[in-house]
């Protein structure tokens, strides 16, 4: 885009640019649909960072797996006095915190009484964290439930539940954890916390309360400042993807000399639990000495599974581990924090007016250069930011007001250079072809009359018998049929690309290929046609229904075309020009629509058309019509129909060319019983009552019995336009 001294004014109108850029910005920036894409940008830096090292974690994760579920002779859900042995068998290895994230809701289906085994394990280690939950009903006069444990294993227990609620973003992903909730006028931790404070032994009243009204940026729990992200939740920082943390299968855990396995009734005295000798051996080598044990699922089964940053909506991750990763945050102190809102306000105004301004003031080149530093800028700072600081910024909001300000005020400087186009066209187009306006426009120069040679595809369209038309309609309907008639097909050539040259009454000038090249300018021109064709059926029977005479829904066109080398350029006077074509393949492409008449065919082209449509495609159906020499030329031409468009083409036009085209071989052979037989064939098959198979019958019966010399070439001299 060309700068202009107009550029430097209109302060006011940049200024306006650059406000609706801000604000478009954080309005757009708001939408579900960016707030997602900002969201995986924010997920795209854990990937960036890659994992953690979690070497020193006293968290240690049981599974209940699909192999654990597959050793264990009853399936899941097992009888709550298998759990009753993991507790005691993670107590004799010394566990100092055990997290169930299991609710256990249901009474034993196997036996009632192991739910009171496992309450009286519960109740004699004193280190286990029962999960719970509640449940929000949105229905009127619905108090919010509480899913608790069953009251057996709650009674004796000396420890809280721990919450395990997950609250995912809106795109299904989490990225937080809850400190925990108030219920019917208990504070209630998140299971992680409730870990925390029991491996801790943090005592009750260096415990926060749960303070709607709180506006402290940290939740005090004994020793740890949890950051808060909003008042009852702190971002995850995790640490890379599954299986991060030491994980144990559940039936390892049990498998000790008082518990056979599956595999053990096969093969006898395997012990992974309490021999090293045999599997992991985890009671002799302290894998769960003085650690936090999280027993969650990892059977896809039982439906336990999240997507985080680390893990996919198509590959989510267990659910008990985003406890251990938000319990090993607590641990390590290693808080992720968000921009504040202000300064991503702030920001995004800053650019706004920044990318604006630019252009104003530097031009297009020098403010794209500055849009892709902005662009690039951004996200290589929050990048930094978040590998520096653990500080996550804003990214699409700053895009978003890049881009619509560069956007505004390339629409507003564009808008105002085609403001002087037009009033450049207001002065020229009543004597001046608009195509040689644009590229007046476009090239700064003065119209001037010259040519230049360029291959293209020459158009002539006629109506039939018009003379008629004006020996039976008033002028004024004659005028706005004629008006009608010329805007659709004008149309139509505009469309597939073509240049009208010039009415002349009822005929239609028109070139494709010039002054814009195209390289199937051939194709477009015997497409148009076709589409003529049809959008004048279309005209007939509205002329129809528009009680016009029987002569108007009547009409019919015929259309010529030819490709070659051609002058185009300006034409005329030094005062009055016009950009036209001239040279003898114009006249030739004027021949073939005068000519199509004499095959009773609506369409005319040459084998140099033909074959040049062909190259790029094979949209149309053609036939041959003739070897001619034109009136005014010497040398023979094959000419050609448009039979019509391929993908309109029925069964019977394809049957009907097919024979006729077995004809006019056999014709040019002189074979006329042959000819004869097959253009007999064809003729029934035919769309229009007067037609080619009719003429060449005709012509073969005639060379039948007035048989041409041997030398003879096919050719047909034609003796009028």
């Amino acid at each position: 885009m060309k700068s202009s001294p107009k550029r430097k004014k209109g302060v006011a109108f940049y200024i306006v640019i650059a406000s609706a850029a801000f604000f478009l910005s954080l309005l757009i920036a708001s939408t579900e649909q960016v707030q997602k894409i900002e969201l995986s940008l924010r997920d795209y830096l854990f990937e960036i960072r890659g994992p953690l090292s979690v070497e020193d974690s006293p968290i240690v994760m049981v599974a209940i797996s699909e192999n654990a579920d597959s050793e264990i002779p009853e399936k899941w859900p097992w009888p709550t006095s298998i759990h009753a042995k993991l507790v005691h068998n993670l107590n004799r290895a010394g566990a100092k915190a055990i997290l169930f994230d299991v609710l256990f809701t249901q009474q034993d289906s196997f036996d009632p009484r192991n739910d009171t085994l496992f309450a009286e394990a519960i109740a004699e280690y004193g280190n286990v964290i029962l999960a719970g939950d509640v449940e929000d009903i949105i229905e009127i006069n619905r108090p919010t439930s509480s899913i608790f444990p069953l009251p057996v294993l709650r009674e004796d227990n000396p420890n809280q539940l721990g919450f395990v609620s997950t609250f995912p973003y809106l795109d299904g992903y989490v990225r937080t954890y809850n400190i925990g909730r108030r219920y019917q006028g208990t504070d209630y931790l998140m299971l992680g916390l409730q870990g925390l404070r029991l491996f801790n032994d943090i005592p009750d009243e260096e415990i926060d309360e749960f303070d709607q009204n709180s506006k402290n940026e940290f939740f005090k729990l004994g020793p740890y400042q949890i950051q808060r992200d909003n008042l009852n939740s702190f971002i995850v920082n995790f640490y890379g993807s599954e299986g991060m943390f030491q994980t144990v299968s559940y039936e390892e855990v049990i498998d000790d000399s008082s518990y056979t396995t599956i595999m053990e009734q096969e093969i006898p005295d395997i012990n992974s639990f309490d021999n090293p000798d045999f599997g992991d051996g985890h009671l002799q080598l302290g894998t769960f000495k003085d650690k936090i044990v999280i027993v969650g699922a990892t059977m896809p089964t039982l439906q336990d599974f999240h997507a985080t940053p680390f893990a996919s909506a198509e590959l989510p991750r267990p659910g008990f581990e985003i406890h251990a990763h938000a319990i090993q945050t607590i641990l390590d102190g290693t808080y992720i924090s968000r921009q504040k809102n202000g300064a991503r306000i702030l920001i995004i105004l800053v650019c706004s007016f920044l990318i604006v301004f630019a252009n104003r003031s530097l031009g297009l080149g020098w403010s794209l250069g500055l849009m892709l530093l902005l662009i690039g800028g951004i996200y290589g700072a929050s990048i930094f930011l978040f590998l520096q600081y653990s500080l996550m910024i804003s990214v699409t909001g700053v895009w978003l007001s890049v881009l619509i300000g560069q956007g505004g005020t390339i629409g507003y400087e564009y808008f105002n250079e085609q403001k002087e186009k037009r009033r450049i066209k207001g002065m020229f187009s009543s004597y001046v072809s608009p195509q040689l306006v644009d590229q007046m426009i476009d090239s700064g120069e003065e119209p001037k009359l010259g040519g230049e040679e360029a291959y293209i595809t020459a158009f002539f369209s006629d109506i039939v018998s018009f003379s008629t038309f004006s020996e039976k309609l008033e002028p004024k309907q004659l005028v706005s049929l004629i008006n009608e008639y010329l805007t659709a097909m004008t149309d139509i050539i505009n469309t597939q690309g073509g240049t009208l040259d010039k009415f002349i009454g009822d005929a239609i000038v028109a070139f494709f290929g010039a002054p814009v090249q195209i390289p199937d300018h051939a194709l477009k021109a015997c497409i148009s046609s076709q589409l003529m064709e049809r959008r004048l059926n279309e005209l007939r029977e509205k002329w129809k229904k528009d009680n016009w005479i029987d002569i108007v829904w009547n009409m019919q066109h015929r259309m010529g075309m030819n490709t070659g080398e051609m002058v185009t350029g300006n034409m005329g006077s030094e005062r009055r020009f016009n950009y036209t074509i001239m040279g003898d393949n114009v006249n030739l492409a004027a021949r073939c629509e005068s000519g199509a008449k004499q095959y009773n065919v609506y369409t005319m082209l040459t084998e140099t058309t033909k074959q040049e449509a062909e190259k790029y495609g094979n949209d149309c159906v053609f036939r041959m019509l003739d070897n001619i020499v034109v009136k005014g030329r010497s040398r023979p031409v094959k000419v050609y129909e448009i039979a019509g468009l391929r993908a309109d083409a029925s069964q019977q036009l394809l049957e009907s060319v097919g024979l006729y085209e077995l004809g006019m071989e056999n014709y040019f052979k002189q074979e006329w019983d042959e000819a004869i037989k097959y253009f007999s064939q064809s003729l029934p098959l035919e769309a229009h009552p007067k037609n080619p198979s009719q003429i060449f019958l005709e012509r073969c019966e005639f060379m039948k019995q007035n048989p041409p010399s041997l030398d003879w070439d096919g050719v047909f001299v034609m003796t009028s336009k």
